[in-house]
């Protein structure tokens, strides 16, 4: 299913792809930002790799999240309960 997403996003224009992946960056940032507060981690005592490896992870749950809403989504507008 990631596959499709990726070659989805691959035939789209190219700024609209840079758009796309910068804002699902920022949005990752401030989440993984998040993640860390609340669990009282200083973001300075981690290493680039370590940070690298937290903001994928949140990268991978928002399309996680938007393939979820797009099917959500296509469920409600064919009228076919999702619960």
């Amino acid at each position: 299913m990631k596959n499709t997403i990726t070659t989805t996003i691959q035939k789209l224009p190219l700024n609209l792809k840079y758009k796309f992946r910068s804002r699902l960056r920022q949005k990752a940032i401030l989440r993984t930002k998040a993640r860390l507060a609340e669990r009282q981690i200083d973001i300075n005592r981690l290493t680039d790799e370590e940070l690298e490896i937290i903001i994928q992870d949140e990268e991978d749950k928002l399309i996680d999240d938007y393939k979820s809403k797009g099917i959500i989504a296509l469920l409600a507008l064919l009228g076919i309960s999702w619960f």
